[in-house]
């Protein structure tokens, strides 16, 4: 979406556009024809487990879809106009695949000082600060600004397709021989039936795409790398264990961590850290 190029920045519209397709899809099936028409419920089942599948899954279909907005529509981390002019003249290094910890390095496409642990998309044609990776469904890169606005997306989104799955556990189990007899209170009707057991499947496909994607997105932020660093040879000169390396990435512990919202208390601003930043008076990073 903030791709240099015009013609990617419409080309980028399109995965998302189905994306939030896919999100009205589910929300539609799952409310419009299973609580609407089918009261939300199995036979034998009480009029209370209705009331918590709506409640469970709305509260995080739209969690997630904050989520993906945010990530999709928000600056990812490029390298602020504040930090180029402060660093104007700066004593750079060339880039090398490899950690540089405290050391600004020379971007050869940018022909710009950048941050370390900044990168360069190719997609998008600009630097990213802590650049993960440039994800085409959210049509945006993943940097240091929204890198959790992306886990919580993919959280909430498994949440929510958790809870469309055990809702229609019944016909999932009948897909595969397991099952069969289970009516709901109220009457789907056959297309109903049908856009609901789609939903089913899509949502049991996306929840297992989505819990491979978390977790393995949960164990870079708790090792405090990105998908690129992740290749990088010797010690990590960033991490400082798994509270420190998540409040890096998400700021410190609060309530704000649940939320697709900037930090309250950010530890970084993504230009540089602290902790392992030599000052150089040539230099001021």
């Amino acid at each position: 979406m903030y791709a240099k190029n015009p013609l990617i920045r419409v080309a980028s519209a399109g995965p998302v556009l189905l994306i939030l397709g896919v999100f009205c899809f589910e929300w539609y099936a799952f409310n419009c024809i299973f609580m609407l028409r089918g009261l939300g419920r199995w036979k034998g089942e009480a009029i209370e487990v209705a009331f918590f599948r709506a409640f469970f899954f709305n509260a995080f279909w739209l969690l997630a879809i904050w989520s993906f907005l945010r990530c999709a529509f928000s600056d990812p981390g490029f390298v602020p106009r504040w930090w180029l002019d402060q660093n104007q003249g700066c004593r750079t290094e060339p880039s090398y695949f490899g950690w540089m910890p405290g050391r600004p390095s020379s971007c050869g496409k940018c022909e710009v000082p950048r941050p370390e642990r900044a990168h360069h998309c190719s997609i998008c044609g600009k630097c990213v600060l802590r650049m993960d990776h440039h994800c085409p469904w959210v049509g945006n890169c993943v940097g240091a600004y929204n890198h959790k606005y992306f886990i919580l997306m993919l959280f909430y989104g498994i949440l929510a397709a958790m809870t469309y799955g055990s809702s229609a556990a019944p016909v999932l189990a009948a897909m595969f021989g397991k099952g069969g007899g289970h009516w709901t209170i109220g009457n789907l009707g056959v297309k109903g039936w049908g856009l609901f057991s789609m939903g089913a499947v899509l949502a049991a496909s996306l929840c297992l795409a989505m819990s491979i994607l978390f977790l393995s997105h949960l164990w870079l932020m708790a090792v405090n790398r990105t998908s690129i660093e992740v290749a990088y040879a010797g010690r990590n000169p960033y991490s400082k264990g798994v509270s420190e390396n998540a409040a890096q990435l998400c700021g410190r512990f609060g309530i704000d961590w649940l939320l697709p919202i900037p930090s309250f208390r950010p530890m970084t601003d993504g230009c540089k850290y602290i902790d392992y930043n030599r000052v150089d008076p040539e230099c001021g990073v």
